[in-house]
């Protein structure tokens, strides 16, 4: 099989695979009603936090942890039959990320993609998802700011790519990828430049706006 057929392939799966709620499905399953009927926004997630404790969350969370794990290592699989597995791997998030944050079945308006970015770099490459976590727990400190942090950990993903995996296509899709992550999170930079943009508490669970809709 050609290698174009076997990068569509993988697209196509990892793509539907992103598209696929794993959080509402998981909680219609254990819960037995819609993830939504917990309210709307960060309202929603301190809810069901509240409700269902950390047992719930885990029930909701795990799955789709479990689902990037599989959709990035399916991706070096295929195309490591042309041994190029570490695209494949790279392939596979992006086309995650874009059924994550760009989904057919929801109009194209899905999340922002950081939970999958996380636990993506780690399957690509350790060394890299260790930078990118790194990134993302600093500028979170410093900050407060998810989105922010998402997008530091996106360029950081770049540059771990570039510096720890040294595929240049995974460096090209490492960077294809930040940039459509400028893109879903332009509203919350604008927000942030307005000073508009909650930011995070100790308070409140981390969880909820890792998949938190603008």
């Amino acid at each position: 099989m050609s290698n174009a057929l076997l990068s569509a392939a993988v697209a196509v799966i990892a793509y539907i695979l992103g598209a696929i709620d794993t959080p509402e499905l998981c909680c219609r399953k254990f819960m037995g009603r819609s993830l939504r009927s917990y309210g709307r926004g960060q309202a929603r997630y301190e809810a069901f936090w509240r409700e269902e404790g950390p047992v719930g969350a885990l029930k909701v969370v795990l799955p789709d942890v479990v689902k990037i794990v599989l959709a990035v290592l399916i991706g070096g699989w295929l195309l490591g039959i042309q041994d190029h597995a570490l695209t494949g791997r790279a392939l596979a998030l992006f086309c995650l990320e874009m059924g994550r944050m760009y989904p057919i079945n929801h109009r194209c308006l899905g999340t922002l993609g950081i939970k999958e970015l996380l636990v993506g770099m780690f399957v690509i490459s350790g060394p890299a998802g260790f930078l990118t976590l790194l990134v993302f727990a600093g500028v979170i400190w410093l900050t407060k700011y998810l989105s922010l942090a998402g997008l530091a950990a996106a360029a950081a993903a770049v540059l771990g790519t570039w510096l720890l995996a040294r595929g240049p296509m995974t460096v090209a899709l490492s960077a294809l990828l930040l940039l459509m992550m400028l893109i879903r999170h332009s509203g919350h930079l604008r927000h942030i430049l307005e000073h508009k943009e909650k930011k995070l508490t100790r308070r409140t669970d981390l969880s909820y706006k890792f998949d938190e809709d603008f």
